[in-house]
């Protein structure tokens, strides 16, 4: 189902103008209505996806046809074959992405763009749809930099659960829900639109990986950050971002609507000049992560070792009970386990001093 621009210069009503980029599932080129001549992004599904790729795809397609609102990026034309499946929208010269790359996010300018992005969420959770892949290169800008909520290719329901083997979306803007495979809701994507927040005020992501499982851990278990802690952002807007980056749904703001106010709330609050300046581009700051606390993460992990130890130990002592003309032998290797169990005991307490202390 791809198409190789070097060769293939139209798509049925569409003339090829060139690639602009490829995913894991699809290629999107730049376009040109033959009749029309209009210009166009033409989405279309590698031939190499598999029937889970274009269950994926058919899914977008009618997200898309449903979900119409001023802030989303609208399905302009579609074709469905076994052969060939694409999707035509409007074209964007660029994204968030793009913009993050040579200039940061004023707090007023941040709060005008996330209150159109809370208002295109709102409409779509209101309509069962959670988007589940909020990132900066599917946030579309036009001439005016307007913003555009686009690519619902990983859209979820309200309430489905999820596993960590299926597609579910990138891991630095992942809630810790996903990664741990449990249903999807509204907070799903308010969380992710901390990440982004944070990203468009500070120029950085609050963890950063190399692999997706080490991803997992962070957003599992790990306090995220301040943006204040990344670039010189005014940290009176630190609290609600990191309320909408809460480990806990249930601590989150309940709505993308209910983030962007209390985030505006907190922006109002600043003298006119911080609410106009752009922090700098810089490099990501040197910061030791800590584990979450409140018996939660790597903490709860540790007293699930030492409950299991100690279960051990009882164990160990139940065997040791006095009998009659116990075998030496028995004994020596009673001792041996005792020997092991208490280092364990020291180095498992050793290492939770130091999370502890640190």
């Amino acid at each position: 189902m791809a198409v190789d621009e070097t060769r293939t210069k139209e798509l049925g009503a569409y003339r090829v103008l060139g690639l602009v980029g490829r995913g894991g599932m699809a290629r999107v080129y730049r376009c040109q209505h033959k009749h029309s001549g209009q210009i166009v992004a033409v989405k279309v599904l590698e031939l190499s996806a598999d029937l889970n790729g274009l269950a994926l795809f058919e899914g977008e397609i009618r997200a898309m046809q449903q979900l119409r609102h001023p802030y989303i990026v609208p399905l302009q034309d579609y074709f469905l074959s076994p052969e060939l499946a694409y999707l035509v929208m409007p074209y964007f010269e660029n994204t968030v992405a793009d913009r993050l790359s040579v200039r940061l996010y004023a707090p007023r300018e941040a709060a005008q763009a996330l209150a159109h992005l809370a208002h295109a969420l709102d409409y779509a959770h209101s309509l069962g749809y959670i988007h589940c892949d909020l990132k900066p290169s599917n946030l579309m800008l036009d001439g005016r930099d307007q913003l555009y909520l686009a690519d619902f290719g990983l859209a979820k329901s309200i309430g489905r659960r999820h596993n960590q083997q299926a597609a579910f979306g990138t891991p630095p803007y992942m809630a810790p829900e996903l990664t741990e495979g449990a249903s999807a809701d509204v907070r799903t994507d308010v969380y992710a639109l901390g990440v982004l927040i944070c990203e468009m005020l500070s120029g950085h992501r609050p963890f950063e990986a190399e692999r997706v499982t080490d991803y997992f851990y962070l957003h599992q278990r790990a306090v995220p950050p301040a943006p204040s802690q990344l670039n010189r952002v005014p940290p009176a807007l630190d609290a609600p971002v990191l309320m909408a980056l809460s480990k806990s749904p249930a601590e989150r703001p309940q709505s993308a609507g209910e983030f962007a106010r209390l985030f505006q709330e907190a922006v109002a609050r600043l003298p006119e000049a911080e609410q106009r300046w752009n922090a700098p581009l810089c490099e990501r700051p040197a910061i030791v992560l800590k584990p979450v606390k409140s018996g939660s993460g790597l903490l709860r992990e540790l007293n699930e070792q030492s409950t299991h130890l100690r279960q051990l130990e009882a164990l160990a002592a139940r065997e040791l009970q006095p009998a009659s003309a116990p075998p030496q032998r028995a004994k020596g290797a009673n001792q041996a386990l005792m020997v092991v169990l208490g280092a364990l005991a020291v180095a498992l307490a050793a290492l939770i001093i130091y999370l502890l202390l640190r």
